[in-house]
């Protein structure tokens, strides 16, 4: 095994790295094998929802850029053949091919390095080629200044043209660019300039190429030496991955003897941890009270670590912990100084007292729980598919004498027009049928969905019950008045808090996408499913305004 040389990713340099630690100790692979064999269902499952989104916006870019016949290559039908597709690859940058899509770099094994880059983009003036990736993401800014975007059919940065507002950099995606710009650099076929472009999803049916300067200090950083500063992506990306190669490098000695070399990184855990596959040997094996296991992507990793330092691993040390003096002691001095460090450890410190105190929510001290209630009540939910269209508005309108549940549902939005159609039908009948109710909703989403959908038309209901202007959104009350370990999303409260259940034994936004699937293709099993779950989330509103209302209520003379 240790002829063999060290090869990362693109993805190492921007993963946890226990993860590369992981993938190179044989003790721990081995580990892993034998958990998913006898117990899979300890083994996070990968987000399918993300990935299918993925793999539908990088077929829709590709088909798009094939379209335009501009001399481009598509090498995807060469994967799984790796001699091949690299000879290939190679082969269509020496031809001076314009884009290469899905090709495949020769390994470096001098920088460590391996790696499938979505596309390469040949410079106009010149030989080389920019590294290029698709994210389903937005990439661009409406702030900022700068920015440089170019359409599909004329991708080269000399094409690029200036338009307003910025870029949004995300550092994994700018990572990433730099590991196969390292690799162009490795085999001779790098660009003038260390630029790279990503495709996100701003620009609709006509994607657009989002250009970045791979050598521009725009990436914040931390450091006990510089402090705080800002460091280009190939700075980064060459720290992340030289320390990532090292981490690999002493992993692969280790074979589960007494005379294995230390790891270089042990387990903390942090957000990443809820999807990784490494999870049942990684940070699973922490203990039960461990700080940094039970509050997942509550702080960094880094503050974790200086937690740690200062003895703090365990719920109680926390929970008895000084939080002023830890913000003063050399935890201070091994964290990032930013807006929401102290946030963050005040935040850690109250979710370690309710750990410690085996509960999940509990009362600000002198919570007042104060929204206007009226004789009907309207509790407003809606779902959506997975381009963000309004396909359902559930109603639940309570009186003193009963509750009852309203859907309007339509399976077959796809418009503007259609789900415009939708939500005037809703709206009209609450306007015509309860004059004078107050209706609620959790989280803003309702409201500035309605408003996107209705456009210039939501003044039609100025002055009535549909009044947009006049809904209470439950969420700042709620965490005016709470505090949790966990969040203040409405399953939590509900559950923790009101007692209330969902009848569905897996509720959730993400699952009810795959029910209207189901549904849209005949399932009507699956039709009910998406009402009784959102008739749930409806009465979960109801219930968490009833609970808070009785325990932290303003008394009825005082209000």
């Amino acid at each position: 095994m240790t002829g063999r040389p060290v090869l990362l990713g693109g993805y190492a340099a921007r993963r946890c790295p226990r993860a590369t630690h992981n993938s190179f100790d044989r003790a721990v692979t081995d580990q892993l094998t034998r958990t998913a064999a006898e117990h899979p269902e300890l083994v996070p499952a990968p987000d399918q929802q993300l990935l299918d989104l993925g793999i539908a916006h990088e077929a829709t870019v590709f088909g798009a850029w094939l379209a335009t016949g501009e001399n481009v290559v598509d090498l995807r039908p060469l994967e799984g053949e790796k001699r091949a597709h690299i000879a290939a690859t190679l082969q269509a940058l020496d031809e001076g091919r314009a884009v290469v899509l899905g090709g495949r770099l020769p390994d470096d094994p001098t920088g460590g390095r391996t790696g499938k880059p979505d596309a390469l983009i040949r410079e106009a003036h010149g030989r080389g080629y920019h590294p290029c990736d698709v994210k389903a993401h937005r990439v661009l800014s409406d702030t900022g200044t700068g920015r440089l975007v170019a359409d599909l059919p004329a991708p080269a940065l000399t094409e690029a043209v200036p338009s307003d507002g910025g870029l949004r950099h995300h550092e994994g995606d700018l990572l990433q660019l730099a590991h196969y710009w390292r690799m162009l650099e490795a085999c001779g076929r790098q660009a003038s300039a260390p630029w790279g472009a990503i495709v996100g999803t701003d620009g609709g049916p006509a994607p657009v190429l989002a250009w970045y300067d791979l050598a521009e200090p725009v990436l914040p950083t931390f450091s006990r030496s510089r402090g705080r500063t800002s460091r280009s992506a190939l700075e980064r990306y060459d720290h992340e991955h030289d320390f990532r190669l090292r981490v690999a490098h002493v992993a692969r000695q280790r074979t589960g003897g007494a005379t294995d070399p230390e790891p270089l990184v042990t387990p903390v855990g942090h957000e990443e941890c809820v999807t990784c596959s490494w999870k049942p040997v990684c940070v699973d094996t922490l203990p039960d009270d461990d700080v940094s296991r039970g509050l997942l992507g509550t702080m960094s990793v880094r503050e974790y670590l200086a937690l740690r330092g200062e003895g703090i691993e365990a719920f109680d040390d926390l929970a008895g912990a000084d939080v002023d003096a830890l913000l003063e002691s050399t935890y201070a001095a091994e964290t990032t100084p930013d807006r929401g460090r102290a946030r963050r450890l005040r935040k850690a410190h109250v979710a370690a007292q309710l750990f410690r105190d085996g509960v999940v929510l509990r009362l600000r001290p002198g919570a007042v729980f104060d929204v206007p209630r009226a004789e009907v009540e309207i509790d407003l939910d809606m779902e959506c598919t997975r381009d963000n269209r309004v396909y359902l508005w559930g109603v639940l309108v309570t009186t003193p004498d009963s509750s009852t549940f309203h859907p309007f549902l339509d399976l077959d939005v796809d418009d503007d027009a259609s789900e415009a159609a939708l939500a005037r039908r809703c709206f009209d009948w609450v306007r015509d049928n309860h004059p004078g109710a107050v209706t609620y909703h959790y989280s803003p989403v309702e409201r500035t969905s309605a408003r996107r959908i209705l456009g210039a038309t939501v003044g039609s209901y100025a002055g009535t019950s549909a009044d947009l202007d006049t809904w209470v959104d439950l969420l700042p009350p709620t965490r005016a008045c709470l505090e949790s370990r966990k969040d203040l999303g409405i399953k939590v409260v509900a559950q923790h808090g009101a007692g209330f259940t969902w009848r569905d034994e897996d509720p959730g936004g993400r699952q009810s996408q795959n029910w209207l699937d189901e549904a849209r293709a005949g399932d009507r099993a699956a039709a009910d499913r998406i009402l009784a779950y959102n008739e749930d989330d409806v009465r979960a509103t109801l219930a968490v305004r009833n609970w808070l209302a009785d325990v932290a209520g303003r008394p009825p003379a005082a209000r």
